[in-house]
């Protein structure tokens, strides 16, 4: 295995709009352009869904697992998501990887992030299994993934943190050169990330983009509350859940917004068939 590799496997850069260019230039940083929404859906047939599903695999999924599959589903759809800027250019991604951030430990005291490759072409069923035994892998041997770069972080000042973490992005993604010697996994943050808030009984909160990671999307899941909905034309109650979304404006903007919103909602509404064939 040579010592250097490719980071991340890109096709052809995309030919730019002038809008776009615009953006580009206007923005620095991903703390910069960072654009915040919420999304609410109707819980119940996804719900449904995902009890069926357990009860025909025997996998205990959930609205974790659940929601990665939508959201590669809606990545596969709007392929112009699934991008990386490097150099004032965009690269679309070779394949569709979602990264969960998980408690490293019962606790909660550290994150971990753990990335499903190909996340649109494997069944819910299968992203729960292969996620289960990430999930166990880091609670046992304490996130081997990152255990050398958490070691290093851990050795040097404070104040050289954030130089050590941006020299690490740059060559990892700018360059595109990854080793071993990083003390990170290839490409450890995929196409999007995800996090369940509402495991901590949270129903809105926003998580920030984080600049070294050159993700464009990030997901929080909150908690799943009973509240007012119109069915069929009447008022009724139901078990609803938001999406909090962050994302890049030089990446995605407001057309892409309302397309991945639609094609989310769809997933929600009827899982079963959005889904069919890919779950």
């Amino acid at each position: 295995m040579p010592l250097f590799t490719r980071n991340v496997h890109f096709l052809r850069p995309l030919r730019l709009s002038s809008r776009r260019k615009v953006a580009l230039g206007t923005w620095d940083s991903p703390g910069d352009p960072s654009v915040y929404g919420i999304a609410e859906y109707d819980a119940d047939a996804a719900l449904a869904y995902i009890e069926k599903l357990r009860q025909e695999t025997g996998v205990k999924i959930t609205m974790s697992h659940f929601v990665g599959k939508a959201l590669s589903v809606m990545i596969a759809k709007h392929p112009e998501i699934n991008c990386m800027l490097r150099f004032g250019r965009l690269y679309p991604r070779k394949s569709i990887d979602a990264c969960f951030l998980v408690a490293s430990d019962e606790t909660g005291k550290d994150l971990s992030a753990m990335v499903i490759r190909e996340a649109d072409k494997k069944s819910t069923a299968d992203l729960a299994r292969e996620m289960d035994g990430m999930v166990l892998e880091i609670r046992e041997k304490g996130d081997p993934a990152f255990k050398q770069m958490k070691k290093t972080l851990g050795g040097i000042p404070g104040m050289l943190a954030r130089t050590v973490i941006n020299v690490s992005g740059f060559l990892m993604y700018a360059l595109n050169i990854w080793t071993p010697l990083f003390g990170t996994p290839r490409d450890p943050f995929g196409s999007v990330i995800i996090t369940n808030i509402g495991s901590l009984g949270l129903d809105v909160a926003f998580a920030p983009l984080v600049p070294y990671s050159r993700v464009p999307l990030l997901i929080s899941i909150g908690s799943v509350r009973e509240a007012p909905a119109v069915r069929d034309g009447k008022v009724i109650v139901a078990r609803m859940i938001r999406l909090c979304v962050t994302f890049d404006h030089r990446l995605i903007d407001g057309v892409h917004a309302a397309k991945m919103s639609r094609t989310l909602e769809a997933v929600f509404k009827n899982p079963e068939k959005e889904l069919a064939g890919k779950a």
